[in-house]
C-alpha cells in the first residue's frame, strides 16, 4: 500500500499525521483488524473492486465516518477500539456498496444524490446478509439510518439556500463550515439541524447561521493586514450598531432568509443577467481596473448585489483574492439635507493567479499543479442606496451579508463623509481604484481577519 503512487485518501493521511503531535500513535491502524480483513476477503470474493482499505484512528474528513475514491477504488473507515466494532463495520460495508455499484456523477439535484444514499444503504443490508453478517442491521439500526439519510438531505437543501447557491460541492463546504462555526458555540448537533430546517425560528440563531464565515468557501486569499480578534460588528461601518432595534432586527433576518433563498431557486437566471452587465475599463497613472454599478432600492436589487458578490468571490477558481471594502455613511447630507440621505458602498477585490502566491507560502508545492491562470484586472462595484428612498430595512439585510466576509476583508468605514464630487459620476478623479498601498490604509478605522 505505502509504495503505490499518492492518493486522495493517503494524501488526507499525511495531512493528518503532520497535524499530530510527535508523541501521537500514528492515525492508520495497519494491518486493520480481524473483522475489517474479513468483509475485505468477502468484497473480493465477491468481484468487488478495491484498491486498499485504510482504518484509521481519526476521520480523514470532517462528520464523516468512511469514504470510497472512485478515481482511486480506496476505502477508509474510522475504528475508535473502544467503540463496538459494529459501529465501523456498518460504514465499511456502505463503502463496499458504493464500490460495488459506483455512483454517476455528477448528481443533478440534492435529491438525487441522498436517494443514491438510501439505495446504497440497502445494497450495504443485503451484502451483510450474504456474508452473514445480518445481526448488523436490526430494524432499529435500518430505522435510524434511513432518518439520518433524510436529515442529510434536508440540511443540504437548507444549507443551499443560506448560500443562495445550487452547487452541490460549495454548498457540501459550506454546511461543514456551519457545523464548525456550531460546534466552536458549543451547539449541540440538534440545534444546528433545527434552526437549519426552520423547526427552531429564534431569529438570533438564525442570524448566526446566515451570516457564517462565506470567506472559507473560495480557496485562497491574500492579506495584507495584520491578524484581529473578529471585528466588533457595532463599529462595523456604524450604521451596524442600529441592529439593536430588535423588531428591525428581526424583519432584516427574514429579508436575508427570504433573498438568500431566492438567489438559489434563480441562480442561472441571475447569472445570466449579470453576465450581460456591463464592465468599464479605466485606467488611472499606471493601473487598470474593471469597474460597475449596483443600485439598490428593492428586494430584487439586493438579490442581484447579493449574487453578484457570491459569483466574483466563489468562482475565481485559481486566483488569490483580496478584498477590500468602504462604506460612505450618508453621502452629500451636508449639502442637501433629505429624510433619506444616500449612502455608499464600495466592494474592490484584486486578483493573484495562485502560482504567484501558493509557492511562495508552501514551497513544496509545484506550479505545474495549479491551474493556468491569466493575470486580471482588479474590479470594483459601487452599491448605492439611493437618498430620498428609505432603504433601512434592505440595508441591515446587506450588512448581515457582509458580516460573512469580514474574516477576509479590509474594512474602512468613512463616516459622515461630505464631499463636493458625486463619486459615481464618470470623472477619474472621483473613482480612483485602489493601489495595494491603498489597501493598507484606509479613512476611519481599518479592520480584519484571516482564516
Amino acid at each position: 500500500m505505502h509504495n503505490r503512487p499518492s492518493t486522495t485518501f493517503t494524501r488526507q493521511l499525511q495531512e493528518l499525521r503532520a497535524s499530530l503531535p510527535p508523541e501521537a500513535p500514528d492515525p492508520l491502524i495497519d494491518p486493520p483488524p480481524d473483522a475489517f480483513l474479513h468483509l475485505w476477503e468477502c468484497a473480493k470474493v465477491a468481484g468487488i473492486g478495491m484498491r486498499d482499505l485504510l482504518v484509521v484512528r481519526q476521520p480523514l474528513d470532517f462528520r464523516a465516518a468512511g469514504a470510497y475514491s472512485l478515481e482511486d477504488h480506496d476505502i477508509w473507515v474510522w475504528y475508535a477500539p473502544d467503540a463496538p466494532d459494529e459501529q465501523a463495520l456498518r460504514p465499511l460495508l456502505h463503502e463496499l456498496a458504493h464500490a460495488q455499484c459506483p455512483p454517476q456523477l455528477p448528481y443533478a439535484s440534492f435529491e438525487e444524490e441522498w436517494e443514491e444514499e438510501r439505495a446504497t444503504w440497502k445494497r450495504a443490508i443485503a451484502l451483510a446478509h450474504a456474508w452473514e453478517m445480518g445481526h448488523l442491521f436490526s430494524e432499529e439500526i435500518v430505522a435510524g439510518l434511513l432518518e439520518e439519510v433524510e436529515a442529510c438531505l434536508q440540511q443540504r437543501l437548507a444549507a443551499s439556500a443560506i448560500l443562495g447557491s445550487t452547487d452541490t460541492e460549495r454548498t457540501e463546504r459550506a454546511l461543514k463550515q456551519l457545523w464548525l462555526e456550531a460546534n466552536v458555540r458549543g451547539w449541540a448537533g440538534e440545534l444546528l439541524h433545527d434552526v437549519l430546517t426552520g423547526a427552531n425560528t429564534d431569529p438570533g440563531l438564525l442570524m448566526e447561521v446566515l451570516t457564517f464565515d462565506r470567506c472559507m468557501l473560495h480557496a485562497c486569499w491574500e492579506l495584507v493586514h495584520e491578524l484581529e480578534d473578529d471585528p466588533d460588528p457595532d463599529i462595523l461601518f456604524g450604521p451596524l450598531s442600529r441592529l439593536g432595534d430588535g423588531f428591525l432586527l428581526v424583519k432584516a433576518v427574514e429579508m436575508l432568509q427570504r433573498t438568500l433563498a431566492s438567489c438559489a431557486r434563480h441562480e442561472e437566471a441571475l447569472r445570466t443577467r449579470l453576465a450581460t452587465r456591463s464592465w468599464q475599463m479605466v485606467t488611472l497613472g499606471t493601473m487598470s481596473y474593471e469597474r460597475s454599478r449596483q443600485v439598490i432600492q428593492d428586494e430584487a436589487s439586493l438579490q442581484e448585489a447579493i449574487a453578484l458578490v457570491n459569483q466574483l468571490c466563489f468562482e475565481a477558481h485559481g486566483y488569490a483574492l483580496r478584498m477590500n471594502w468602504q462604506c460612505f455613511d450618508e453621502l452629500f447630507s451636508k449639502q442637501n439635507q433629505v429624510a433619506h440621505p444616500a449612502r455608499l458602498y464600495c466592494l474592490h477585490l484584486f486578483f493573484t493567479p495562485w502560482t504567484e502566491v501558493l509557492t511562495e507560502i508552501t514551497p513544496w508545492i509545484d506550479p505545474e499543479m495549479l491551474p493556468d491562470c491569466q493575470k486580471r484586472l482588479p474590479r470594483t462595484v459601487w452599491f448605492l442606496f439611493p437618498r430620498g428612498v428609505d432603504t433601512m430595512l434592505l440595508e441591515v439585510a446587506w450588512q448581515l451579508f457582509l458580516l460573512s466576509w469580514i474574516r477576509c476583508a479590509e474594512i474602512s468605514y468613512g463616516g459622515s463623509l461630505s464631499t463636493p464630487v458625486n463619486p459615481l459620476q464618470d470623472r477619474r478623479e472621483a473613482q480612483r481604484a485602489p493601489s495595494p498601498e491603498d489597501s493598507e490604509s484606509g479613512n476611519g478605522s481599518t479592520m480584519g481577519g484571516t482564516v
